[in-house]
């Protein structure tokens, strides 16, 4: 009998949470292509944790790779289709560098590794289980010219040189997001070339930028190149993401595209803050904290606690940190993939967030477990869910041995209250 991988996560592990996934089977694109995941590698469990989704087999530049794909990522049923256009038209010579520019878990930037053995290439993401996710497949594959790091834009990379930059364009970005990845390559001295979906086509041409060129056109999407030339943008410019302000319990919170945040969201965040005790914590942790709405309400209610921030998604912390200069709040930003990465335990009287519906039922069992194990005695924690999640996911989710409760009910959201008794051990 096959044994389970020592190391999947104990979350997981404890609460059948894994084979409820698998019961669950393929998603909707999935069994629209007839795509099904390969089961995770061990090694999968041991950097992605409760992240591990799958795996995929890609064909590529005469090649055929094997990918660990996890939950809560773009194209994370299999690589898309613009992915697989960009690699069938690069540029011709060989380079000795690449970028690839919002790479998720490596489907676009390890084949060309793989391909051109000799070229350096790194792996930008902004998002770190992303970064996670391109780097242990970069291992897996033995690739040593593969390097991947967190990054937004070229933010890190202005001294850097690459003959290439490769980007899929996320599709709501915003025309000038786009223009700053397109030009930006140009202060790294590279050609550029970027797929993006046939509704960007025309935004892109209408950026009027010289050297542009339509390289391909695919049923969905587009491929353009655009040469090495002088740079008219600044590369530490935040700006380019900011797509409009928000209000939220008063406060004025500027928000980026590609947030994201569906209609509802701000809502379902509004019956959380209601559900706020009345006593000042002495130290309050909000995680999943995006863009900032709940950690500076948290700040702006209670002036008087240390607020920490946690947030995985590094365009969301940039404005989070915005935010909280502009509204003078000082609040504590963690860059982290889970909760409890580097915080003590028991160390927070309060702590507040929300469960992911894309990261999946195991991926919550952790973050509760987690927001129990932060909570100091006398502690309590509030966790946003949607009622569906409540529905499908508790109690199996739930910490073994708390006290879990359903606080509220609101706007098809509910709260869940776990509470850390005074004299608990």
């Amino acid at each position: 009998m096959k044994k389970k991988p020592k190391d999947l996560d104990a979350g997981a592990r404890k609460s059948g949470l894994r084979e409820q996934i698998a019961r669950a089977g393929p998603g909707p694109r999935a069994r629209r292509t007839g795509i099904e995941l390969l089961p995770p590698s061990a090694e999968a469990y041991q950097a992605l944790g409760p992240y591990a989704r799958g795996r995929v087999v890609e064909k590529a530049l005469g090649q055929t790779l094997t990918l660990d794909v996890p939950w809560d990522v773009f194209a994370s049923q299999g690589v898309d289709d613009g992915t697989l256009l960009l690699l069938q038209h690069l540029p011709e010579r060989a380079p000795a560098s690449v970028l690839d520019l919002g790479s998720g878990y490596g489907a676009l930037g390890l084949p060309v590794a793989a391909r051109f053995p000799e070229a350096r290439c790194l792996l930008v993401d902004r998002d770190l289980l992303a970064v996670r996710a391109s780097a242990h497949n970069a291992r897996a594959l033995g690739l040593r010219n593969a390097t991947a790091q967190p990054g937004l834009g070229y933010r890190e990379l202005d001294r850097q040189r690459f003959d290439w930059v490769l980007c899929n364009v996320p599709a709501r970005i915003g025309p000038r997001a786009i223009r700053y990845l397109l030009e930006g390559g140009r202060a790294l001295g590279a050609e550029t070339r970027v797929v993006v979906i046939h509704d960007l086509r025309e935004v892109v041409l209408g950026l009027g930028l010289s050297g542009l060129r339509q390289v391909a056109r695919g049923a969905r999407h587009d491929v353009f190149s655009l040469a090495p030339g002088p740079l008219l943008i600044d590369l530490l410019d935040e700006e380019v993401y900011a797509r409009d302000q928000t209000r939220f319990h008063g406060l004025t919170l500027s928000r980026p595209h590609d947030a994201s945040e569906d209609p509802a969201h701000q809502r379902a965040l509004a019956v959380l803050a209601d559900s706020l005790p009345r006593a000042t914590p002495a130290r309050a942790l909000s995680f999943r904290a995006g863009y900032g709405a709940l950690p500076l309400f948290l700040k702006s209610r209670f002036p008087q606690a240390e607020v920490v921030a946690q947030e995985r998604d590094l365009l969301d912390t940039a404005f989070l940190r915005r935010n909280a200069r502009a509204l003078s709040l000082e609040v504590s930003v963690r860059e982290t993939l889970f909760p409890a990465e580097g915080l003590t335990p028991r160390s927070f009287s309060l702590v507040v967030g929300e469960l992911s519906a894309p990261a999946g039922p195991a991926v919550a069992a952790r973050e509760l477990r987690e927001a129990l194990d932060l909570l100091s005695p006398g502690g309590e924690s509030l966790i946003l869910a949607s009622e569906k999640q409540e529905r499908d996911w508790l109690p199996q989710a739930a910490p073994e041995g708390a006290a879990l409760t359903v606080l509220l009910r609101r706007e098809g959201a509910s709260v869940l209250r776990i509470s850390r008794s005074r004299g608990a051990l």
